[in-house]
């Protein structure tokens, strides 16, 4: 008989990936896809790529594994993303995303309204855009999905949104209504472990996964990344290197500073503290591409610090300015610098913002107990880990799967299904850290002058912005 599989779905933000995971946290298969949003300005997701990257690596998927053994699925994506549906639940538009510049002015105009970052930074900006800028649209359109959601809409025929926990819920009855938006067309809310509907007949035959098979609320991407790293306890903590990113702590009480995000865990009488970088990934890509990176990556592991300053706010940053406007530098270059140099610079500029996240969520006495376990697409490249540790002074691991959002969502789902008693017993017994990075001795003096470099450089640029 073949062994029983929870099959986990995490809609990235450039990349689609999926695993076949066995109760046990035993990785049967994996299957990844490049899609992603537009470039430029303009930051949108066809549905049409969304569901062939669906298609393409469940099928793929499902070559090694029998479809019969799934009993259980779960699906994540990336977060701030809205698909427009109409009453026959088909997609009116593109999904828009939050690093899209049209949706910019909506989040200046919540963010200057209240002091709530959550609602300002999140999914009510995107439904005002559509609204403002797309009133057509917007009278046609019967609910937003999250684009995780609409896959799940197609699995199962259930229109709700997902969420981990009541705290970071993707939105309110009252911001809608004080946004001036319609309620009706904000679906209901399934929360982390909670069943959202069984596969139909129709999307077994269009996707080969058999009928009846339930499907179990997880969240957004993060959420499912703060269980697949076992950040679960107070003192435990995850960096997210996707994408965007940023450092998340578990903490046993909240922390009221403006520069972070603050709101209570999943995890019962525990706070969710995070300093977020909006272009984490995407700042580290753009200098790659930019620079036709892949003839000298090598070069750089025998490169000496160059000195360059990088401020990595290519779409604007969330911790600590949440501004949407804010701007990208590069300062301190001089004529030997080198193509090697300018990536060295934008690496190391990520890992500053990294580090200012953490000092500030330390200047509210959270300590970071454990390592910092990383996971992401730039999870693979350890020099790139080894720089952070450097930089920030801390130690950072990762676990067996480097994508631990998939990892998470096989820890809800066996959890939800009784293999344990607790989604923390589950994190406990799957996961398995796969190494460490420490900082390496006589760096410390060297990036804590960069350090105040960048704080330096970014407070007096800020007024600029």
């Amino acid at each position: 008989m073949s062994e029983s599989v929870l099959l986990c779905i995490d809609a990235g933000t450039t990349r689609f990936k999926a695993a076949a995971i066995t109760p046990q946290g035993k990785v049967l298969a994996g299957e990844d896809c490049t899609y992603g949003a537009t470039d430029g300005s303009v930051h949108e997701y066809s549905h049409h790529d969304l569901l062939t990257a669906f298609s393409q690596t469940v099928r793929a998927i499902l070559k090694v594994v029998p479809a019969e053994s799934i009993i259980g699925i779960g699906i994540t994506g990336h977060g701030p993303t809205l698909i427009p549906l109409d009453s026959l639940c088909k997609p009116l538009h593109s999904g828009v995303g939050y690093l899209d510049d049209r949706v910019k002015h909506y989040i200046q105009r919540l963010a200057e309204r209240e002091n709530d970052k959550i609602t300002s930074t999140m999914y009510i900006p995107i439904a005002l855009f559509f609204k403002e800028e797309m009133p057509d649209i917007y009278e046609k359109t019967s609910a937003f999905l999250q684009p995780f959601d609409y896959l799940a809409l197609l699995l199962t025929g259930s229109c709700v949104a997902s969420s981990s926990s009541s705290g970071i819920k993707p939105w309110h009855s009252s911001k809608i209504l004080e946004a001036g938006l319609d309620r009706e067309k904000f679906p209901p809310i399934r929360y982390m472990g909670e069943e959202i509907g069984k596969t139909t007949r129709d999307a077994a035959s269009r996707y080969g996964i058999p009928p009846d098979v339930p499907l179990i609320a997880v969240g957004v991407d993060f959420a499912a990344a703060l269980v697949g790293t076992n950040m679960l306890k107070p003192g435990r903590s995850c960096e997210r290197a996707g994408s965007s990113g940023g450092i998340n702590l578990c903490w046993g009480k909240p922390v009221h500073d403006d520069r972070l995000l603050c709101y209570e865990h999943f995890v019962r009488k525990t706070w969710n503290v995070a300093g977020i970088t909006s272009t984490y990934g995407k700042a580290i890509e753009w200098a790659e591409k930019t620079l036709d990176a892949d003839s000298f990556q090598q070069e750089r592991l025998h490169r000496k610090q160059p000195g360059i300053i990088f401020l990595p706010y290519l779409k604007g940053e969330r911790t600590p300015l949440w501004n949407p406007f804010a701007k990208g530098l590069f300062f301190g270059l001089e004529h030997k610098h080198d193509a090697v140099d300018l990536l060295i610079a934008v690496h190391t500029g990520v890992a500053l913002s990294i580090r200012e996240c953490i000092a500030i969520i330390e200047s509210h006495n959270c300590r970071f107990q454990h390592p910092i376990v990383t996971t992401g697409g730039l999870t693979w490249d350890e020099w790139f880990m080894q720089l952070k540790a450097d930089v920030t002074g801390k130690t950072f691991s990762r676990m067996q799967l480097f994508d631990a959002e998939l990892l998470g969502i096989a820890i809800v789902l066996a959890a939800s299904f009784g293999h344990y008693s607790s989604i923390s017993a589950a994190a406990s017994s799957i996961l398995r850290e796969e190494k460490r990075f420490i900082p390496q001795k006589g760096k410390s003096a060297m990036y804590d002058r960069l350090f105040r470099q960048y704080s330096e450089i970014r407070t007096a640029v800020t007024p600029h912005f």
